[in-house]
């Protein structure tokens, strides 16, 4: 299995929504994105993806949530905008756009700061 990754990253704030804690307040993030593909063979010229591609669609996806208050954003004005929920989010939508059918997402890791960080994979 070849694996690649790319890694971005994006601002935005948040509230945590039934959190005991400073969290349920207003706050913001830099947070940072990971973003892993996989595929068990490699095209013509030798590679899985080209990493651009891969970029691309994480910003197209990530575009979305830049500079925004989380709450406000679809799905996240009705899902909690935690971290977990925040990869799976990112995980599902940046698979959609990948459309190379021997390319998929293998996980996304979403870190909040250098110490906490989430992550989903199917």
């Amino acid at each position: 299995m070849f694996i690649l990754k790319i890694v971005t990253d994006f601002s935005s704030a948040h509230s945590l929504r039934d959190y005991p804690g400073d969290c349920a307040n207003m706050h913001g993030h830099n947070w940072k994105v990971e973003v892993l593909v996989s595929s068990k063979e490699l095209d013509e010229s030798g590679m899985v993806i080209d990493f651009r591609e891969i970029k691309q669609q994480t910003k197209k996806v990530i575009s979305k949530l830049d500079h925004r208050y989380l709450n406000e954003v679809k799905p996240f004005d009705k899902v909690n905008p935690t971290a977990e929920n925040l990869a799976k989010y990112l995980y599902e939508e940046i698979d959609k756009n990948i459309t190379n059918d021997k390319v998929i997402v293998y996980k996304v890791i979403v870190w909040e700061n250098s110490r906490y960080s989430a992550s989903y994979q199917k």
